[in-house]
């Protein structure tokens, strides 16, 4: 029997005979993105925790995304303050009969296309920090390291490719 725990394919295997048969685990663990092997924590034999790290992937172009999606974070705030300041103004003008309701609802909504700027930044920005499990690789369960299929300097092209297998000894 297989199954799928995020990153890592789970397959149970059986020993012994009838019902006082024990179960093993055997975890595939498998990457959803591709790049290069640049570091392995563990070596074939090890124990590891759950959480523990295993080996990353090639971050830089997580890194350099994730700067980039923060800066726009920081821009999208500053274009919010902004409007902020803007709505204010106009309200304030608009309350003194200075100016018409039209240029209110214009800072209206420039403060609200600014507001929902923001709030796209930061849902595009945690969905990219939610991938952050597949370049640094850490164990899904306690168990020992049976095989490491992706050395320092393997390249990992396709989605699961088998990167370690571990086996949680139940």
């Amino acid at each position: 029997m297989k199954k799928l725990l995020g990153y890592a394919c789970v397959g149970m295997l059986a020993y012994g005979l009838g019902s006082s048969a024990a179960l093993a685990q055997t975890v595939q663990i498998g990457s959803l993105v591709a790049g290069q092997v640049s570091k392995v924590y563990v070596k074939v034999g090890q124990n590891v925790k759950k959480g523990q790290s295993l080996l990353n992937i090639d971050s830089a172009r997580y890194q350099a995304k994730n700067n980039m999606l923060q800066a726009q974070l920081r821009l999208a705030e500053a274009r919010l303050k902004d409007a902020q300041v803007e709505l204010s103004q106009a309200q304030d003008l608009f309350d003194r009969t200075v100016t018409a309701k039209r240029s209110l609802d214009a800072a209206q909504l420039a403060y609200d296309v600014a507001q929902a700027t923001k709030e796209s930044a930061v849902a595009e920005l945690a969905m990219h920090q939610a991938w952050k499990k597949y370049v640094y690789v850490t164990a899904p369960v306690n168990a020992k390291v049976v095989k490491i299929h992706a050395p320092v300097g393997t390249t990992v092209y396709k989605e699961n490719t088998p990167l370690i297998e571990l086996d949680d000894g139940q």
